[in-house]
């Protein structure tokens, strides 16, 4: 009787450029796991903002110390299998929300439907909003600005420009104290993506990422202080972008208004390949492929999977 409980499939994708200024390679590693019950789940480091590598996460489940992005896709992994063992999508009933389109390094015209646009770089600012007046921008800035370089730039906008920004991400490094400067006597809306329920207090807008954080904290912090919410996905392989996806539509019909464009169409950001060519897009909502639990079904039974415990 085989013992293994736990198997993997490392992937390589590739960014179309560079995207944000803490990236350093187009070339983006990650794994699927798949547990003994038939789940799966995704593990996609980012190491430029602090994760551990790929092997050490590896190493971590094996070792049954999983990171944070370990625990969440075992998680995610528990809730597919248990729908794959029924025979049901874990979309079934439910609809994803709408999205933001992410920019690229590359000027992109956003696809009808689109009500909102991210920006990783204060360089695309001015592009952007003079392409689409009517776009809501978001801006993330990784925490690149030091809090004198980030109010020289928003003071030097100008009223309506200011008026378009939805919100702020992660503009400076964490600061109590001058986040609730920038918020209160600036009037910056930010928003928390990293470490996100340290700086929940002094931000508008909780980003939720579920390949790095369970999303019933964040999601209760929100719905108790009237803060707004977007989930999005960490830049990672189909199944974790599904997987953020299924999230949202869960917590949809709870935030109702309060749950804003989300961050769930991020596969055009990477060249195609056989699982991200079954994603397609409704508008701005992205619409999950068919199958059972997450789907890709076929796809993930082909895959030469490796026995990790």
């Amino acid at each position: 009787m085989s013992t293994v409980r736990l198997w993997y499939w490392r992937y390589r994708l590739h960014l179309r450029g560079l995207v944000g200024s803490r990236a350093t390679t187009t070339a983006r590693e990650g794994c699927l796991i798949r547990d003994f019950g038939g789940g799966v789940g995704c593990v996609h480091p980012w190491t430029e903002l602090g994760d551990a590598p790929l092997d050490d996460q590896l190493a971590a489940l094996a070792a049954g110390r999983p990171t944070n992005l370990g625990q969440q896709a075992l998680l995610c992994a528990e809730a597919d299998g248990l729908a794959r063992r029924q025979g049901r999508s874990l979309f079934a009933g439910l609809r994803v929300p709408p999205s933001h389109w992410t920019a690229g390094p590359d000027f992109v015209e956003p696809p009808d439907g689109f009500r909102a646009i991210k920006l990783k770089s204060i360089g695309q600012l001015a592009r952007y909003r003079e392409a689409f007046p009517d776009h809501r921008l978001r801006l993330d800035f990784n925490e690149n600005l030091t809090p004198v370089e980030f109010r020289d730039f928003w003071l030097g906008l100008d009223a309506d420009t200011r008026a378009a920004i939805e919100f702020v991400e992660d503009p400076v490094p964490w600061d109590a104290v001058v986040w609730r400067e920038l918020r209160i006597d600036l009037g910056v809306p930010l928003a928390a993506d990293r470490d996100v329920m340290t700086r929940a207090a002094e931000a508008d807008w909780l980003v939720i990422k579920p390949a790095t954080i369970n999303a019933v904290e964040p999601g209760e912090f929100a719905w108790r202080s009237g803060r707004r919410v977007a989930f999005t996905s960490y830049l990672d392989h189909p199944i974790g972008q599904l997987h953020a996806a299924w999230r949202a539509a869960e917590c949809a019909g709870i935030f109702g208004d309060r749950l804003g464009d989300c961050g769930l169409v991020t596969h055009p950001l990477f060249e195609p390949d056989a699982f991200s060519e079954r994603l397609a897009l409704d508008g701005s909502r992205l619409v999950p492929p068919a199958g059972t639990g997450l789907g890709f079904d076929d796809l993930l039974e082909a895959l030469p999977w490796k026995p990790l415990t």
